[in-house]
């Protein structure tokens, strides 16, 4: 028998008992023979998608996911459209990504715009907070709101104060009046001038903030009162309490800061980006977990001109009416706000990876080709952010696994030549990739 038979006839019948032929150097699997000879081009070399830093001199499978190694072309990082810098093309057989999942979104001209939603923190109306203090000293006598938190109505007496001033000008208004009495036949200038020094003593307590009520019970009565007592001048909520019995007041102390809750702000968070949807008068709805079912509808009112260094983010004022009182200050919220829409170029913000620098997408050049490509964005709406430059209406881009594609264009970047990534040099299988049993 000759030789060559006898090697035939060993041969078929390994493979009938399911035994692979053993090579003593790996050698490329059909597949990619097929794809090497259809596209006519050299490979560099070899790698699995999933270790990409790691490079073969042949083809075969990988002895890391058990898969079939991937051909790395070195006409491939001359796009028609070039890659954005220092990132390469990628290829990725329909397999591959199937398997890691790579999913797409066309560029297309969409309505941005519309809603905006955000969160931000009940707080108080700036204009509808007061502060209660004397214009007059004295000392307090008696507290008649003394807590925080309480509600007063408007009129609603606060609290009492022994001043020696307001007694020793009450005095005076008792004598001017008396004077007036006495005076009022002793001749016309006569009488002129004690009316003039009553008007004066009046005006004295007006500006004490004394009511007329309290000073036509003086002159009635003709008795001094020892304390006056001090009014709210709103209905609203007790913020804060200073005052405390026995105390010494000097002129303009805060005493009581009233906040009259009826209507309240929502400062709501907005980025720069979405400044041009957002104007004063736009409608919002504000809605709280703390009050579940409930929604609270107002408008934007002023839209801040600062950014926070801490957030990088513009502060909205919502009015919302708040009847019932509701919300509360400090209360979080999620705020609904309604702007303006326009047409404008636009992908998935999934497509984008932030680098910090810039923004990148991978587009779909080809089947399994992807270029990555840096773009520069504008406004960003609820499910689709603007396009100001570089996509085109059409392109495809990647909307999910293009961190893997990012990773693996940065080492193909570094890896341009036969040598491994990295200063990695390419490896030799060291078993056929038919004998994985």
């Amino acid at each position: 028998m000759s030789r060559s038979k006898a090697r035939a006839i060993l041969a078929a019948a390994l493979l009938v008992a399911g035994a692979p032929l053993a090579c003593k150097r790996a050698g490329p699997t059909k597949a990619a023979l097929g794809e090497k000879q259809a596209s006519g081009k050299k490979a560099m070399y070899w790698y699995d998608p999933m270790k990409p830093e790691v490079h073969f001199d042949h083809p075969g499978r990988s002895p890391f996911m058990d898969m079939e190694l991937v051909p790395k072309y070195a006409d491939e990082e001359s796009a028609t459209a070039a890659p954005a810098p220092g990132l390469s093309v990628v290829r990725i057989p329909l397999e591959r990504r199937q398997e890691i999942g790579v999913t797409t979104a066309r560029v297309e001209r969409r309505s941005l715009g519309g809603v905006i939603e955000t969160n931000g923190v009940v707080a108080e109306d700036e204009g509808r907070v007061h502060a209660v203090n004397a214009k007059f000293s004295g000392y307090i006598e008696r507290l008649l709101v003394d807590r925080t938190g309480q509600s007063v109505r408007r009129g609603e007496a606060l609290l009492t104060i022994y001043s020696p001033d307001l007694v020793a000008t009450e005095r005076e208004l008792l004598l001017a009046v008396d004077n007036v009495r006495r005076l009022s036949s002793a001749g016309p200038q006569a009488a002129a001038e004690a009316a003039a020094l009553l008007s004066a003593t009046r005006d004295r307590l007006r500006l004490w903030d004394i009511p007329d009520s309290e000073i036509d019970r003086i002159e009635k009565k003709g008795e001094v009162a020892k304390t006056l007592t001090l009014y709210s001048p709103v209905a609203g909520v007790v913020l804060k309490k200073d005052a405390l019995p026995g105390i010494a007041v000097t002129p303009g102390m805060p005493l009581y800061t009233i906040a009259d809750l009826s209507t309240v702000w929502v400062l709501a968070d907005i980025y720069p980006s979405e400044m041009p949807m957002v104007a004063a008068g736009n409608p919002a709805e504000v809605t709280s977990a703390f009050l579940p079912g409930q929604t609270f509808r107002g408008r934007v009112d002023f839209v801040y001109p600062t950014v926070a260094e801490e957030t990088r983010t513009v502060k909205v004022r919502v009015v919302i009416p708040n009847p019932r009182g509701s919300l509360k200050p400090g209360m979080y919220a999620a705020a609904s706000l309604r702007g303006k829409e326009r047409e404008a170029l636009a992908i998935p913000p999934s497509a984008l990876i932030q680098t910090g620098e810039r923004q990148v997408a991978f587009v779909e050049r080809s089947a399994g080709v992807y270029v990555p490509r840096e773009v520069k964005t504008g406004m960003q709406g609820r499910n689709f952010v603007e396009v100001l430059s570089g996509l085109s209406e059409g392109e495809t881009v990647v909307t999910s696994a293009n961190f893997l594609l990012d990773s693996e264009s940065r080492i193909g970047a570094l890896g341009a030549a036969p040598a491994g990534s990295a200063g990695q040099p390419a490896q030799p299988l060291q078993k056929s990739p038919v004998q994985k049993p």
